[in-house]
């Protein structure tokens, strides 16, 4: 027998061991598959030879006469992809991840080209919207799913962007550039929508509905897509908002594989499916579902508030693409959400005046809408969207008398319903130019008469009528380096009268691969909250005369990249809002730019006026070597005048804001085969606190509730506000799924933050509420 080279004899059972021994040390790679699309952006037509690279690997492939490519067999892992046609400008998708038991399906939209400017960087394929919008921002789901304490909810995620504030722990309501949540337009698949939150009171002062808020999302970031969020000088498809736009999207379930999705954690159970409607088209649905019990916590000595918390929800997306490039989608959500305080029938319990109310909220939140899409030609694109959404909220509260029992005390209610559509026709009338011309329709009623409650003898509380606001715009490219925009919106609202004609215009310059230069200006106008259309004035005053709030908005921008997946951002900003709704028959310092969820009784005029101003910085790597992070420091103001004719300060004036969130993930192969991420993420939030009203405590004796020392209005500032949050993640895929195990922890260092202060009748002085103090929140997550 032939000896190795040490002398060990080669028999065919050594090569055996031998190799079984040495298979864990070669183990099996984990791939999966990333296929898509690759459109013209401006007609939505297939590009055909397009070429789609992952950076730093040696796949690739190139589109078929569909516009079509796939990429089979991909190890799991984070991409860049990088997609380039001849005559476009080239894209390049950073931080993709790639995990077993889910394809990556990606479409791209590129749009031609007239300079030597390298590829650039994004976050999100749609290159229309950010064509017309130089500094808007993207938010994607992989980056909901790893931001600390973002609970898979964009706007907590929108949180992290300079400028942006969360008004209240509880809740994901945001204040941007010093202005009210109530400016915010919500939109979905591009038609506005009711509040689309769960128990919109969370962390009100008056524990009423808002405008724009909730205690999270009712839209999961399993049926999110890309969302896209504007924070000043909105480009003129957007109307009805002053100071920001949420523009959410849903993404399509896979159309070849069933794929699932379950997660559970300490605040409920979340299921998902998707996969192909039938094996003949490309058609395909997604659909999510999601039971939520936040009161598990409270059983676990977590402090979530003093309140019994539960919702759940469910939500689809259906979509059907046709042989001539078009595509009709069926979307739809609803959600049921309830808060409960129920009394101690002991007094000698009752710590403040709350305990001693039973207190019974409930809201529910419904859409339900369609898109189409389709080429018109080898130049044209038609989308249109059409949605219908309520929103119906109701609080009802009564007093322990000395007997321990429950007397009527307050009966509130809101509802809110919404019909939509948005239609617009895109040509491209020379390689330089396009032209976009729409049309948004709004049908928007409110309610806030209790049911059963007799409207005899005063004002009724309901009412609405059509927004009507079409729109156009030029796209221009000037030479090789220049973009500009120039559009014109007008509005109309027949159930005030009211009109409004909007200029919109951004001008861009390339300067080169690294530079880029932005101005941007908006004249914008938004109508008016229910409570002040609606408002029970003394001697049945009526406010529905009410015009719009108007803003001017101007933004200069600038990007450096110092490398591709790096960006530095600043912005100098200012924003005049006027025609604000003010008293009209006595001098104070209400204005609607302070107004939250309460009720009012004076009438009000258009007149009242307010300046926001300020600068922000904001440096962001993109997840590269396992690395990434998004640095940001905002200085603003904002101030407002009243009936008074006083300048002061809003109450959203917390002066200046600091985010940092960093982030390292840590890949290798484990046993078993197994490819094992490990996530540590962190942020630090540091901002100036809101502004204050004094209470004044004799009055509020002798009123039995909270009044405020009105001449001395927002003077106060509350302590600033400091927050820690920390999420660590375990991923592994293996063959057809992949698992991951989250630890989110809110306020990490237990920093008691300030809320607001109120006047406690029953302990008879002022009580100061702080926000949620530390919560941990784990979780699994399984795809397959």
């Amino acid at each position: 027998m032939k000896k190795g080279v040490y002398g060990v004899s080669k028999s065919p059972l050594t090569l055996l061991l031998l190799l079984c021994i040495s298979l864990p040390l070669f183990g099996q790679v984990h791939t999966e598959t990333i296929r898509g699309k690759v459109l013209d952006g401006d007609t939505g037509m297939p590009l055909i030879g397009a070429s789609v690279v992952l950076l730093e690997t040696n796949l690739g492939t190139s589109t078929d006469s569909l516009g079509k490519f796939e990429l089979s067999n991909v190890p799991v892992g984070r991409y860049q992809a990088q997609v380039s046609y001849l005559g476009y400008q080239s894209q390049t998708l950073a931080e993709l991840l790639l995990e077993s038991g889910k394809e990556m399906i990606l479409e791209f939209e590129l749009t031609e080209s007239f300079s030597d400017m390298e590829a650039i960087v994004v976050r999100a394929q749609r290159s229309d919207i950010q064509s017309m919008a130089p500094t808007v921002k993207t938010l994607t789901v992989e980056e909901t799913l790893r931001f600390p304490a973002t609970f898979f909810d964009p706007t907590r995620l929108a949180s992290t962007f300079a400028g942006v504030v969360q008004t209240n722990d509880q809740a994901n309501g945001i204040s941007i550039r010093g202005q009210s949540p109530n400016n915010i337009l919500w939109r979905l698949e591009g038609v506005d929508i009711v509040n689309p939150n769960h128990t919109p009171n969370a962390g009100t002062f008056s524990d009423q509905t808002t405008a724009n808020g909730g205690g999270v999302n009712i839209l999961s970031a399993q049926l999110l897509g890309t969302s896209y969020f504007h924070t000043g000088a909105f480009p003129v498809s957007y109307g009805n908002a002053l100071s920001g736009v949420m523009d959410m999207y849903l993404r399509a379930g896979n159309n070849q594989k069933h794929e699932f999705t379950a997660q559970a954690g300490l605040i409920g159970l979340e299921l998902s499916s998707e996969g192909p409607i039938n094996d003949d088209t490309d058609a395909s649905y997604l659909v999510n579902y999601r039971y939520s019990f936040v009161g598990l916590l409270s059983l676990m000595g977590v402090p979530v508030g003093d309140e019994d918390i539960s919702f759940q929800d469910l939500s689809f997306n259906l979509v059907f693409p046709n042989k001539k490039g078009g595509r009709l989608t069926l979307f739809g959500m609803g959600g049921l959400s309830d808060n409960i305080f129920n009394a101690e029938r002991d007094s000698t319990l009752w710590d403040e005046n709350k305990d001693r109310f039973d207190i019974d909220y409930a809201s529910k939140m419904g859409a339900l809408g369609a898109t189409y899409s389709q080429p018109i030609g080898s130049k044209g694109n038609w989308r249109t969207s059409v949605a219908v959404s309520a929103l119906t909220s109701s609080r009802v509260s009564e007093i322990l008398d000395a007997n321990l029992t429950p007397q009527a005390w307050e009966a509130d209610y809101y509802q809110q319903e919404k019909l939509s559509f948005h239609s617009f026709y895109q040509h491209k009338l020379s390689a330089r130019n396009k032209i976009r011309a729409g049309i948004s329709l709004l049908n928007q009623g409110f309610d806030l008469n209790p049911p059963g409650d007799p409207i005899t003898g005063r004002n009724d509380r309901a009412g609405g009528g059509w927004l009507y606001q079409p729109y156009l715009n030029l796209q221009t490219i000037l030479g090789k380096r220049w973009r500009l925009n120039t559009g014109l919106q007008l509005a109309y609202f027949d159930f005030t009268g009211s009109s409004a004609i909007e200029p919109r215009a951004a001008l861009e310059w390339n300067a080169n691969p690294k530079h880029q230069l932005s101005l941007s200006y908006g004249l914008h106008s938004q109508l008016q909250q229910p409570e002040l259309y609606f408002a029970v004035t003394i001697n049945d005053q009526s406010n529905e005369d009410l015009d719009f709030t108007r803003a001017h908005h101007l933004v200069l921008g600038y990007e450096y990249h110092p490398e591709p997946t790096t960006v530095l951002r600043g912005e100098v900003y200012y924003q005049r809002l006027f025609d604000v709704p003010i008293a009209s028959n006595t001098q104070n310092s209400f204005s609607a730019i302070n107004q939250q969820a309460s009720s009012l009784a004076f009438p009000l005029i258009n007149a009242g006026t307010g300046d926001n101003y300020g600068v922000e910085l904001s440096l962001q790597k993109f997840v590269t070597s396992g690395l990434y992070y998004l640095i940001n420091a905002s200085i603003y103001e904002s101030t407002y005048e009243g009936s008074d004719g006083i300048e002061r300060d809003s109450r959203f004036n917390g002066n200046y804001i600091f985010n940092a969130t960093l982030g390292k993930e840590w890949h290798w192969q484990g046993r078993k085969n197994k490819d094992r991420r490990l996530g540590l993420n962190g942020r630090i939030a540091y901002l100036g606190g809101f502004r204050a009203t004094p209470i004044d405590v004799e009055a509020s004796i002798n009123n039995g509730t909270t009044i405020f020392v009105d001449d001395l209005a927002f003077t106060e500032q509350q302590k600033d506000y400091f927050r820690t949050d920390l999420r660590i993640y375990y991923k592994t895929s293996k063959g057809t799924s992949s698992n991951t195990w989250s630890l989110d922890i809110q306020n990490l260092t237990n920093r008691q933050n300030v809320a607001f202060s109120y006047f406690d009748a029953l302990l008879g002085e002022v009580i100061v509420k702080n926000q949620l103090t530390i919560i941990p929140i784990l979780s699994y997550r399984v795809s397959f």
